[in-house]
């Protein structure tokens, strides 16, 4: 009997899409809302203030019920603008909902918790304590979780132990310099709500904690048991790389592994992400084909690559959390499920709406992933992987019987593609957020990832036979193939050359690139040329860009570079900054040495120099300030507060200690006049994850 309400339910649906297809047109596809949701959203991360979740809502209904009374073309443009504002309100209130609760400032109390992750590298030790109380309670209210340093003879803990301690706790760091990686937008949102040093040792206790703490505990001392066998299995040379790749802990890879692997342009293998994530969840996928292939019972009665697309969901499951299921192994992982349904629904694999569904997805999830390299990167790779890839296999002959040879060619054909490809696409990412690039970052591709499959099946195989006890061999294996990657980097960061520089870009300088970059991927041909002259226009800005000339952070130290090197008041002091100063003037490996030596006339009270044409005073008593104001262009007075008449009187620039302090530091172009950029700016300060800092 046929069901007519169902019938005519269903065809008034579909006249129902219809007519908002016609409505909207072409100006609101698919693509095009997720680049105006990923605007909005970056909207709200550049917004001067943290906006009312209640008007931004409101806002998103207007707007949408204004766009759903329009016709042709205006209906798909207002939605558009609707679609603009729901990513700016999410973000706003995933904000509020993702709150920890940050430290303010700096405060002793003493932390109740537990230990979700214990880290070893370096001279000291620091854990990660997921807090249930804390005495006394700070004005933001209890913190989420805190990161402590202790020393190495503090009390040896394991993850899932109970602990309470007496700690000095302060807010995240900010920025380094101007427009530069904020730690402490990072840590906020990963949960973190404060970083400090134990002051007492700790007091252990079994923890009360619940279901949900009880896994995320197990699945940590899982990572770290697996960890410990992998680093006691492995050769010393490969053992910290080796339990990095199959768990995601970093702390015992050689610090000139790590530094050989971003100069050869291999840096992206110690990252968990897509590329792992692809090796071990389609890895498993075809040999579980195959075995369930040759059951013939099973393969001719059903669909056996959907059974093994299931088995690989599975498997992406387990090596998630196996590896820490940090953001970029969260993406990896959004992106090979999606993959595997596309088998599942007999749908195509490979293609752009399955990209754009999974940075959609993303971005739900986390929207301040789209801030982040690892995202830009990631999914910059993959979408001009599918759109060159789709574009050659509809133009490329079809050969059918390939021999040995054939085949062979057609590997490294592949490779170099790849590598090609994904370095181009990636390539404007990492120069406009590190300033750097691996000249030779090709070259060292084609060689060491012919081997990275292997190394990442061989590791597969040792976490399988690991629970009997049959790790080593495999392991040794693995380590063979990793030493012939690390021999590769080794050999190509010691070319002449193998990094370049470039100065730092703005944060609006990395967003229309990437607007300009989705535009090349997602739209029509019209679309493409736009972004594709956006990127370049991009370019010719960021390279006309000044840099600046001094640093001042915010304990008034001083550097500055010269044709010779990098001078500074302190050596000891600010080394991270300074380096991040320098890198973000286009130069690397710059040796600092003190400014006494080389460039300043001292006395007891005060330092003067002379660099571009300005004088520059650096005093230690305020009652120096008069004298040094009459014959200076800035007076810096790094470790007291200048009086307001001293201020006032100075014809000079006055900075000193209070306005540092206020500003985090600064950053100052030289010249008639002189100017100042905040490293901390008063934009940040009002943000929930830079108050206090």
């Amino acid at each position: 009997m046929v069901d007519f309400g169902s019938h005519f339910a269903g065809v008034s649906a579909a006249k129902d899409r219809s007519r908002w297809a016609e409505r909207l047109g072409a100006a609101l596809s698919f693509e095009t809302a997720i680049i105006a949701f990923g605007i909005g959203i970056a909207t709200y991360f550049a917004w001067p203030t943290e906006p009312n979740i209640i008007v931004s809502l409101l806002s998103v209904g207007i707007v949408t019920i204004f766009a759903s009374r329009l016709s042709y073309p205006w209906a798909g443009t207002v939605a558009m603008f609707a679609v603009l504002l729901f990513g700016f309100a999410w973000s706003a209130a995933h904000t509020q909902l993702m709150s920890p609760n940050p430290v303010a400032f700096e405060q002793r109390m003493t932390v109740n918790g537990w230990v979700s992750r214990v880290e070893t590298g370096g001279r000291m030790r620091r854990l990660s304590i997921e807090v249930a109380s804390v005495d006394p309670v700070p004005e933001t209210g209890v913190p989420s979780k805190v990161r402590i340093r202790v020393g190495r003879n503090f009390s040896d803990l394991q993850v899932g132990e109970g602990i309470r301690v007496d700690a000095v706790i302060g807010p995240m760091p900010g920025p380094a310099v101007p427009h530069g990686y904020d730690p402490g937008r990072r840590a906020f949102f990963d949960g973190l709500a404060g970083t400090g040093f134990a002051i007492s040792d700790a007091q252990t206790f079994e923890p009360d904690l619940s279901r949900l703490d009880k896994v995320k505990a197990n699945v940590a001392l899982t990572r770290h048991r697996i960890a410990d066998r992998v680093l006691k299995a492995s050769p010393e040379a490969t053992a910290g790389l080796q339990a990095a790749l199959l768990t995601g802990i970093r702390d015992n890879i050689p610090e000139e592994q790590t530094d050989n692997l971003r100069a050869s342009g291999l840096a992206h293998i110690l990252a968990i992400s897509g590329l792992h994530m692809g090796m071990v969840a389609f890895g498993v996928y075809v040999v579980a084909s195959m075995l369930l292939a040759a059951i013939q019972r099973l393969s001719r009665g059903r669909d056996v690559r959907k059974i093994a697309a299931m088995i690989g969901i599975l498997a992406a499951t387990v090596y998630l959390l196996l590896s820490g299921a940090s953001v970029a192994t969260q993406r990896a992982y959004i992106m090979v499920t999606i993959a595997f349904l596309a088998v599942i629904l007999d749908r195509r694999v490979l293609s752009l709406r399955s990209v754009a569904v999974a940075a959609l997805l993303t971005l739900i999830i986390r929207p301040e992933a789209l801030l982040s390299v690892g995202f830009q990167m990631s999914f910059s790779a993959v979408a001009a992987m599918v759109v060159i890839f789709r574009a050659w296999q509809d133009y490329r002959p079809r050969r059918r019987n390939q021999g040995l040879r054939d085949r062979i060619t057609s590997f490294y054909g592949s490779l170099f593609g790849t590598s090609l490809i994904a370095g181009f696409a990636t390539g404007g990412f990492a120069l406009l957020h590190f300033g750097r690039i691996a000249q030779y970052g090709l070259l060292a591709n084609m060689a060491a990832m012919t081997v990275f499959p292997v190394v990442m099946a061989l590791g597969i195989l040792s976490l399988i036979v690991m629970p009997f006890g049959a790790e080593a061999l495999p392991l040794l294996a693995m380590s063979k193939a990793i030493s012939f990657m690390l021999l590769v980097a080794d050999w190509v960061s010691g070319l002449p050359g193998a990094v370049g520089t470039v100065k730092a870009s703005q944060p609006w300088v990395i967003a229309l690139y990437g607007f300009g970059f989705a535009c090349a991927c997602f739209g029509t041909l019209r679309s493409a040329a736009v972004g594709i002259l956006t990127m370049l226009i991009v370019f010719a800005f960021w390279a006309l860009a000044p840099t600046y000339d001094l640093r001042i952070n915010e304990d008034g130290r001083v550097s500055l570079l010269t044709a010779s090197g990098g001078v500074t008041t302190s050596l000891r002091a600010d080394r991270y900054g300074r380096d991040q100063f320098a890198r973000a003037s286009g130069v690397s490996g710059v040796e600092w040495t003190d400014y006494r030596d080389v460039l300043a006339q001292c006395d007891v009270l005060a330092c003067r120099f002379t660099v571009m044409g300005s004088t520059i005073s650096v005093i230690e008593e305020p009652s120096e300030v008069p004298e040094a104001c009459t014959d200076s262009d800035l007076v810096i007075l790094p470790s007291r507060r200048a009086g307001p008449v001293a201020k006032r009187a100075c014809e000079a620039l006055l900075i000193d200690s209070e306005s540092l302090r206020q500003s985090g530091g600064l950053h100052l172009r030289l010249g008639e006049p002189i100017r100042l950029t905040p490293i901390s700016s008063d934009t940040r300060r009002t943000r929930p994850w830079g108050r206090g800092a």
